[in-house]
């Protein structure tokens, strides 16, 4: 496998992929590969498969084979990386953890998968006794079932990889105890990625306030509010994750409002009704852009929401906004506020902006490592 003058640079600046039309020699059938430069410099070892995109996926760059032995070794890596972060975390992060294609969640002795690709399916016989063998869960259970499996030509596989087959997940954060339906799971479960910011809420909000906590899945901000003496209302237009909130606050023996429905209906809807207004408000929508072509629709969408939003925010309040979306940016995130907030007559200032947490690593060589951006924005009036 030969790279184009040029690209040779990607490989050797440990980016773990090439496209096809960056290939200047390719064999015929999908494989295990050793990547060269146009010079016949040796790059890394890599899977190639000509219908996947990027084509070429790289898992090490030095010599040797993709077998048992180099799973084992990064998922050893992986787990060192991830020590005292709790029972609950993401173990392996794909690309950033050096396994592209491969999620691994953690919930307490039982390990959620998700295999992304083509590369990471073909390699499934090296990587997944690797995964046990070093790991020892009492069970591993597969959620292949995202669009991006879909993209790659694959079969959606969802079920019991190894051990007794779980009937949902236990998740324990910072003392609360959620029950969740595998049957029902978003991802892999729950979204660990928003536990710092949850963190964050919870230091912040004060006895008697008003959260209205949208997208809120099983309600992880909207529970920690509660706990804090705070009044929190969770939309969300899955009724069986509003259930498994409900059934969480009660066993803790707290209250939270629930909504369900489609954010714009619901934040609408609220509106007319003349809700009180809300101290923070919290967005935290799923992925709305997947393709850059997707970029302005997903830009007008989220100014609805967050001029909705902030009429319903009291003065001097707080507006939560986060992307999931690698190409939802920063930048992107904060034009969006400001078209809103200028809609609205509005004046805001930045308060902070928050990264994936730790256990979902960003790998400067990786841009599309870094994909949860949240941006905490206070009404600030003159």
């Amino acid at each position: 496998m030969v790279a184009r003058e040029g690209r040779e640079k990607k490989v050797r600046n440990f980016y773990p992929g090439l496209f096809a039309d960056e290939l200047a020699e390719a064999p015929e059938k999908p494989g295990v590969v050793r990547v060269c430069s146009s010079r016949d410099e040796f790059l890394g070892v890599g899977y190639y498969d000509p219908q996947s995109r990027p084509a070429v996926r790289v898992y090490r760059f030095e010599e040797g084979p993709l077998d048992t032995a180099l799973f084992a070794s990064r998922f050893r890596r992986a787990q060192q990386k991830r020590a005292g972060l709790g029972p609950s975390h993401r173990l392996v992060h794909a690309e950033a953890d050096g396994l592209p294609g491969l999620v691994v969640d953690r919930f307490g002795e039982v390990l959620v998968v998700q295999v992304r690709n083509r590369a990471m399916e073909a390699l499934r016989e090296a990587w997944l006794p690797a995964l046990v063998e070093t790991l020892r869960p009492e069970a591993v259970y597969e959620r292949s079932d995202m669009e991006q499996r879909r993209l790659e030509g694959l079969e959606e596989r969802v079920g019991p990889l190894y051990g007794p087959a779980p009937t949902e997940l236990l998740v324990e954060e910072d003392g609360l105890h959620f029950q969740i339906p595998l049957a029902l799971a978003q991802k892999t479960g729950f979204y660990l990625d928003q536990r710092e910011n949850r963190r964050r809420l919870e230091a912040m909000v004060g006895p008697g306030e008003r959260v209205l906590d949208v997208y809120s899945y099983v309600g992880g901000f909207a529970l920690r509010a509660v706990r804090k003496g705070a009044y929190a209302l969770a939309v969300d237009k899955d009724l069986q994750a509003l259930g498994v909130l409900d059934r969480t606050a009660r066993r803790h023996g707290l209250r939270v409002d629930i909504r369900q429905g489609e954010a714009l209906g619901v934040l609408q809807a609220l509106l007319q009704q003349g809700t009180q207004p809300f101290r923070h408000v919290l967005l935290d929508p799923p992925t709305l852009v997947k393709r850059p072509e997707e970029l302005p629709r997903a830009k007008r969408h989220l100014v609805e929401l967050v001029r909705l939003s902030l009429r319903l925010l009291e003065q001097e309040g707080w507006l939560w906004l986060s992307s999931c979306a690698y190409y939802l940016g920063v930048e992107e995130l904060l034009e969006v506020a400001r078209r809103a907030a200028a809609d609205e007559r509005r004046r805001l200032r930045v308060h902070t902006i928050t990264y994936n947490p730790p256990d979902h690593p960003w790998s400067l060589h990786v841009p599309e490592s870094l994909y949860l951006k949240t941006i905490v924005l206070q009404d600030d009036p003159l």
